[in-house]
């Protein structure tokens, strides 16, 4: 018997091997045994995962936002000794900021190599920093201008019971452990003395922890039901929450509609869940915290119509893939909206959307370490996500920050069809069909130039924003400006295709002069006039952060091949391929897709535990190149084969549509499917669809 099961929600990512049994969970039926270097969204699809960009060596050192309004945010990269700032400039592109003398802007902190150790809270333009174990004072980094920053110790003003103080003195309350804004004041927890202790600040005025009876002083309120320490502070979105080693307390003015005031003040244990010290996170209005054990995510949550706060587990099923621990939480607004788990050396990333009922994860590796990850707004608005990665290279630990690029949006079909006029006759029809056919590829072809699926990847680009004319009298090209060398001879000119239409291809033979070359026609341009072309190499240079390392190259969107880096350059002229235009150049990284033992009701019965084998596997890709697909990992087999000889005038159009694969299996009980995507190349899964067939029950 011949049977197919299309699986076409992997909303449940990788879920644990104990659930192997579960046929009958939608957990099961939705997740993978593995997910490695593919995500899932809300849709029920999955991506290829991007992949890292190299930005700069930056040594040990934590990764914090600040973000002084929606236009303006700065990414903090705290060293052992000082702070360096980073921030975007009118273009979109992160830079280093500069003081007014030029300089590379750098502030010296106090806290060594505690950085990991920080609370930090943060409103407009001044930053509240306190340490985690109270062996710091509090600080306040201070925005003066764009490009000035100052740190200093906070001054407390305080008298009555509170006496929370930024010195030595051995009659305070000591130093606050942590803190948060919530209801205009800032409220302080855990001094290194009384550790169940909270202190909040007068209403607007942050430094002021005079305590009073009036709706507006400060006060001072021992959360004696904690019975230990506050971890952490957050403001929810209806109480102030602080996580504890008892649970989590809700604290209002007695209900969550009703303020704090100094006599108006309730502390409720409502969630008996132990949380770590990791900073939970709020997404939607939803609170995600890490449980004492590192290993569990919860989400915390207002139940209206149930009038109290609930927790809800969203490690039931994926317990096995936060091994090691959670150290932080940071999540990416964009239109995927993942939360990222930094878990011992590797990342997690987390798809969640209660209103349609998705909680996946999956795992990100590369050839290194995640030593932290941070998120920070764009001036789009959208997050970027950054990260520390401890690499070894030529044999030596290096930290590298990274940025996880974006999953390039590719082009649709229907936006290049023409109008046809009435009278066309049939041939010209084709003709024109044709034309639409070849613009839409080089459409693609300029998109797949955008894609990044390396870490610790750098770019090539020979885009040239100069103006050429083309005289095909002569076989000249005579540029606007002073561009070419002696050393252009035998480099390739292609015309950009900004809308699909433009084309045309020439080699350079001789140079004229720094304006001329004479050229060898490859593909008769469209137009003799460019705006937008590209020039082609062949040794990339830049790459002294992967010496001796092996890196692949992807050039003008197909993959060449790998090459090792000598004296921060890579020489590609070895390959069987075209010249490129532009060209990523990085380290690789393996996807794999396992999924749960194969099978089906079927007729009142079930395949899950009969002899069966998995002849054909079809897959529903959209715009996916290269990818392998197999019933074992030592017999895969390929979807395409992209080649990139063929990157010429258009590249093999990836595949946007259904993929069937035949494969040579033998019978067994248990039966897997893997999809593997060992090439640097787009690669989006819509569905799957084992093939297997069944040996009859006797």
């Amino acid at each position: 018997m011949r049977t197919a099961n299309q699986k076409n929600n992997f909303s449940s990512g990788q879920i644990d091997r104990d659930v192997k049994g579960r046929v009958d969970l939608p957990l099961y039926q939705y997740g993978h045994e593995l997910s490695r270097n593919f995500f899932h969204t809300i849709k029920g699809d999955c991506f290829y995962r991007s992949g890292f960009e190299f930005l700069d060596e930056i040594g040990f050192s934590a990764l914090y936002e600040f973000k002084f309004n929606q236009d303006q945010s700065y990414l903090l990269i705290f060293k052992i000794e000082y702070i360096e700032f980073w921030s975007y400039n009118t273009q979109g592109e992160l830079v280093r900021v500069l003081n007014d003398e030029g300089n590379e802007l750098t502030l010296q902190h106090p806290w060594g190599t505690e950085i990991f150790n920080l609370c930090m809270t943060q409103n407009c333009d001044v930053m509240y920093i306190t340490h985690k174990n109270g062996e710091y004072p509090e600080y306040q980094l201070k925005r003066t201008a764009s490009n000035k920053f100052t740190l200093e110790k906070t001054t407390f003003t305080n008298s009555g019971s509170a006496s929370l103080a930024n010195d030595s003195a051995t009659t305070n309350h000591g130093f606050p452990l942590s803190c948060a804004f919530y209801e205009n004041r800032l409220q302080r927890c855990s001094s290194s003395k009384f550790p169940t202790y909270l202190y909040g600040s007068k209403g607007g005025n942050y430094n002021d922890i005079t305590t009073g009876e009036n709706k507006n002083d400060g006060y001072q309120f021992d959360l004696a039901e904690a019975n230990s320490k506050a971890l952490w502070l957050i403001s929810g979105p209806n109480s102030l929450l602080i996580g504890t080693a008892e649970g989590i307390l809700t604290v209002n003015g007695g209900s969550v509609s009703t303020p704090i005031t100094p006599t108006d003040i309730s502390a409720k244990l409502s969630c008996r869940v132990p949380v770590s010290n990791v900073k939970p996170i709020i997404v939607d209005g939803y609170t995600f915290f890490v449980s004492a054990d590192n290993r569990q995510v919860y989400l915390f949550e207002y139940d209206v119509l149930l009038e109290q706060f609930k927790p809800t587990n969203l490690s039931k099923g994926n317990y096995e893939i936060s091994k090691g621990g959670i150290q932080k939480l940071a999540y990416k607004f964009d239109r995927f909206g993942l939360i990222f788990a930094k878990c011992n050396d590797k990342l997690l990333s987390v798809c969640f959307s209660n209103d349609e009922v998705v909680n996946s994860w999956s795992e990100f590796n590369t050839q290194g370490e995640f030593v932290d990850i941070c998120s920070v707004t764009r001036p789009d608005g959208e997050y970027d996500l950054f990260a520390n990665i401890k690499r070894v290279v030529n044999g030596i630990e290096r930290y590298y920050l990274e940025r996880l690029t974006k999953i390039v949006e590719f082009s649709r079909l229907e936006d290049f069809i023409s109008e046809i006029p009435e009278g066309t006759s049939k041939s010209e029809i084709e003709e024109i069909k044709q034309n639409d056919k070849y613009a839409f590829y080089r459409q693609i072809a300029e998109e797949l130039r955008d894609c990044n699926y390396l870490d610790c990847s750098m770019r090539y680009s020979g885009l040239q924003n100069i103006d050429i004319v083309y005289n095909p009298e002569n076989s000249t090209i005579t540029a606007n400006q002073e561009i070419f060398g002696s050393d252009d001879v035998e480099r390739r000119i292609w015309y950009k295709s900004i809308t699909g239409r433009e084309y045309g291809i020439f080699d350079i033979v001789e140079i004229i002069n720094s304006k001329q070359v004479r050229v060898k026609t490859q593909l008769q341009p469209s137009s003799n006039f460019a705006s937008q072309w590209y020039l082609s190499a062949t040794v990339f240079h830049g790459l002294e952060h992967l010496e001796g390392e092996t890196v692949s190259v992807v050039g003008n969107g197909g993959y060449i091949g790998d090459f090792k880096v000598t004296n921060g350059t890579v020489d590609i002229s070895s390959a069987n391929v075209n010249k490129v235009g532009s060209a990523v150049i990085g380290l690789k990284y393996k996807g794999i897709l396992k999924s749960p033992n194969l099978g089906m009701i079927y007729q009142g019965g079930e395949t899950y535990t009969s002899m069966k084998s998995v002849y054909k596997i079809g897959l529903i890709l959209s715009f996916s190149a290269g990818g392998k697909v197999g019933d074992n990992l030592y017999d895969m087999q390929h979807i395409q084969d992209f080649n990139p000889e063929g990157l010429f005038d258009v590249p093999p159009l990836p595949i946007d549509d259904l993929a069937e694969i035949n494969l040579s299996s033998n019978f067994d009980k248990t039966k897997n499917y893997f999809v593997v995507q060992d090439s640097p190349l787009p690669f989006h899964i819509a569905s799957i669809i084992p093939h297997f067939k069944q040996v009859p029950r006797v």
